[in-house]
């Protein structure tokens, strides 16, 4: 495989690295015919892929993101009308709302309960 490849740089050397990269990764145990050259190049150029990769699948996804999964809202309840809902105090569900899947922060200091959520959420909690 080294007259794939050749001595010399620019970019028919790079054109022949694609070629047997492409060759290498149809045929792995053509891997065992690569100089050791070749080997060095190839892999120094599959590494900088791996971390180009690596970069594309750590960024979050569209879906990932918490409010592009939630479904409509509907109705946003205060603390008085999702206490009564869920049959608990007010001091309760403040205490427990970071927690509580249903929770919507408005601000620092305000916060929503959404209806539909906690509807879906007793439905689940209770036999």
């Amino acid at each position: 495989m080294a007259e794939t490849c050749g001595a010399d740089s620019g970019s028919s050397s790079v054109t022949d690295r694609a070629t047997l990269l492409a060759a290498l990764l149809t045929e792995p145990s053509r891997a065992a015919q690569v100089t050791r050259e070749e080997a060095g190049a190839l892999l120094a150029k599959l590494g900088t892929l791996q971390a180009a990769l690596l970069t594309v699948m750590s960024r979050p996804s569209v879906a990932v993101h918490r409010e592009a999964e939630r479904p409509s809202e509907g109705r946003m309840l205060d603390v008085d009308e999702a206490a009564a809902l869920l049959g608990v105090s007010r001091r309760w569900l403040y205490r427990h709302s970071k927690t509580l899947p249903f929770t919507r922060p408005i601000s620092r200091k305000i916060v929503r309960y959404s209806e539909t959520g906690i509807r879906k959420w007793l439905a689940t909690r209770r036999p």
